[in-house]
């Protein structure tokens, strides 16, 4: 063992020890698409859950492969197209480490089975790209204390974080509610393959940290993405790392763990998505020339609205809006409400909500310093 993985264990942030830890691992992989493709294969050539050390790699995803797979989820070959990606995933995995310990699900994630599959694993890496999945992922890993690997991407544009209820905020923290307004998955908006190689990667390395434990962690200078999160623009280069606070009012992570429901979203959310088509600034622009009266509202974090926001604008970020009663007290209901943020997607969130509340609230795309 120690010659195949003789690059980390030189590290001394790893060595043998911690190379023995990452092979008692038992991570499960939500999603073998563009995230979970490159998560897998850098967790399996790393010596994550093998079988000789009573660790596993769980695969559950339950699409076949199609050619538009191909450009960004590269654990696939043209081969398989028609084939289960759990079983596909895994057989290609196999070919790069045959001492790996597999599982594969390639049936439906609901809430009926959720909390007998995750109950079997340590580490949770969300490679899903709907947000009905994300929350039910996120409502049974606090059920069973897990800690989730987050990773989203849009255009050029990725985010990772780890969602550790006990150890930091929730998925529901920072969106406490599904989106009823359209937000554009990468099928709809599209992506580069190697942004979501990019987050993919990513996740596989902090998924490497958790496994190595947080006293580990700790000893050796390893910081896990527990509380913060982490954003980046291909387009730039620009990467930021943001701090993600505990909500004092979330739904879920401030609820006891026993009395926390899982419940199917998707139907709801489907049912209730209406496309809306975004504003640019010309659009608002004219939409001021014709005298309309305008509320412009940032929906980004503290950190964020420092570092610029547009002259004018209202600062309620985004968990307060939907959780607190007093958050609208200085809204006009009666404007044109006109959301923004970073990049399209907690400004979406938000009018949403608003427009539940009766109220005009458009989503407006801008650039912004980061």
């Amino acid at each position: 063992m120690s010659a195949r993985y003789a690059r980390q264990i030189v590290l001394p942030e790893i060595g043998e020890a911690g190379q023995v830890l990452l092979g008692k691992a038992r991570i499960l992989v939500v999603g073998a698409g563009g995230l979970g493709s490159p998560a897998l294969l850098y967790l399996v050539a790393a010596g994550v859950g093998l079988a000789s050390h009573g660790g596993r790699i769980g695969i559950f995803d339950d699409d076949a492969v199609d050619a538009s797979n191909l450009q960004r989820q590269i654990v696939f070959r043209e081969l398989d197209q028609g084939a289960t990606k759990a079983e596909a995933a895994r057989r290609h995995l196999s070919a790069l480490n045959s001492a790996t310990q597999f599982a594969t699900y390639s049936h439906r994630l609901n809430a009926a089975n959720i909390l007998d599959i995750l109950s079997d694993y340590d580490i949770i890496i969300d490679g899903t790209d709907n947000f009905a999945t994300k929350y039910l992922i996120n409502d049974a890993a606090l059920k069973l204390n897990k800690p989730v690997v987050y990773g989203s991407i849009l255009g050029f544009e990725g985010q990772v974080s780890i969602f550790w209820a006990n150890h930091g905020p929730c998925y529901r923290c920072i969106y406490p509610r599904a989106p009823t307004a359209h937000v554009p998955n990468c099928a709809e908006a599209g992506t580069l393959g190697g942004i979501a190689g990019v987050v993919g990667a990513i996740q596989a390395v902090e998924a490497c940290k958790l496994a190595l434990g947080l006293a580990h962690c700790q000893q050796h200078g390893l910081d896990p993405l527990i509380g913060k999160l982490l954003v980046f623009d291909a387009l730039t280069w620009d990467i930021r790392k943001l701090d993600l606070d505990k909500h004092p009012k979330c739904p879920c992570c401030m609820t006891p763990p026993e009395q926390i429901t899982l419940a199917n979203e998707e139907r709801a959310v489907c049912e209730t998505q209406q496309p809306v088509k975004p504003i640019s600034l010309r659009d608002l622009s004219d939409l001021w020339e014709t005298g309309v009266p305008v509320t412009l509202i940032d929906v980004r974090e503290h950190a964020e609205w420092a570092s610029g926001h547009l002259d004018g604008a209202l600062h309620i970020p985004l968990g307060r809006l939907l959780s607190e009663e007093d958050a609208l007290v200085d809204i006009n209901r009666s404007d044109v409400l006109v959301v923004y943020c970073q990049h399209g997607i907690r400004s979406a969130h938000a009018v949403s909500f608003l427009r539940s509340k009766g109220m005009e609230a458009l989503n407006l795309l801008v650039d912004l310093p980061s």
